[in-house]
């Protein structure tokens, strides 16, 4: 079993990392490391920081070689969902998550994040925020891992703004210019409500955006060369406004090309 770490040895590794740092950086912590500084849990297995850019990634890669962390070549399933540019060990066990930016491939490190985020450490040159609860709830949210569950669970008891969280949500689309995501969100809070009997009021939106995924989806899956919408609409045996309006959220994240009355799909 991986040893788990509490707040005492988190503070100390970041002054480790002040030490080894020549410019300014500010990494944003994510995850059971934060929920850990937020008393929220005891302890974690990971530290899980997010960096706003290549360089701060950069910077901060090569302090944790200098400092004797090792990258972990062989990762388990749960670990490749998450997506991280880079995993590194220490001597004691202690595990960084590295994320250039994005986390687990599907959200990313937006200006409100960086905005609700709160100072844990400022040091001589090393600044370490804790992205807010809501935010840590929204990257759990489509993490896909069984532990995600019961953090999310801590979460919704502590406490969420969900206009927040349903504003992110939206954010996120018309940042990433995709919408997938929602889907995996949508699977975690059935697994929510069907373990702890919990249920939010981002339900709704999440449960809308998820059809309308699904829905386009189908559209795509006939969508095999261009079609006319009459057409399309036979094989689906779909009303042609319905189509119509499939083919038009299909077309806003180009999924498809419209040419007068023929559809085809974006390689």
């Amino acid at each position: 079993m991986r040893p788990t770490f509490g707040r005492e040895y988190i503070e100390n590794e970041f002054k480790r990392i002040d030490v080894g740092i020549s410019e300014p950086l500010t990494v944003y912590l994510i995850g059971g490391g934060a929920m850990s500084l937020r008393d929220l849990k005891g302890a974690t297995k990971d530290i899980d920081l997010v960096l706003a850019d290549g360089d701060a990634y950069g910077q901060l890669w090569a302090v944790l070689m200098d400092l004797g962390y090792s990258e972990i070549q062989s990762l388990d399933p749960d670990y490749r969902a998450l997506g991280a540019t880079s995993c590194v060990e220490n001597d004691d066990g202690c595990r960084l998550d590295i994320f250039n930016q994005q986390v687990a491939n599907k959200l990313v490190l937006t200006d409100g994040m960086q905005e609700r985020s709160e100072p844990f450490l400022a040091t001589e040159r090393l600044t370490v925020r804790l992205v807010s609860n809501v935010d840590i709830f929204l990257f759990k949210l489509i993490a896909g891992r069984d532990d995600d569950i019961e953090d999310m669970n801590m979460l919704v008891q502590a406490g969420l703004d969900y206009d927040a969280v349903r504003d992110e949500l939206d954010i996120q689309i018309e940042r990433l210019c995709d919408d997938q995501f929602v889907t995996f969100a949508n699977e975690a809070l059935m697994e929510l409500e069907e373990r702890y009997g919990v249920t939010t009021p981002i339900e709704g939106r999440v449960r809308e955006l998820t059809n309308r995924y699904y829905r386009g989806l189908e559209v795509l899956q006939v969508l095999d060369e261009p079609m006319a919408v009459d057409e399309l609409a036979a094989k689906l045996e779909l009303d042609t406004n319905e189509v119509h309006d499939r083919i038009a959220y299909l077309s806003t994240f180009d999924r498809v090309c419209r040419e007068g009355d023929t559809v085809r799909p974006v390689e």
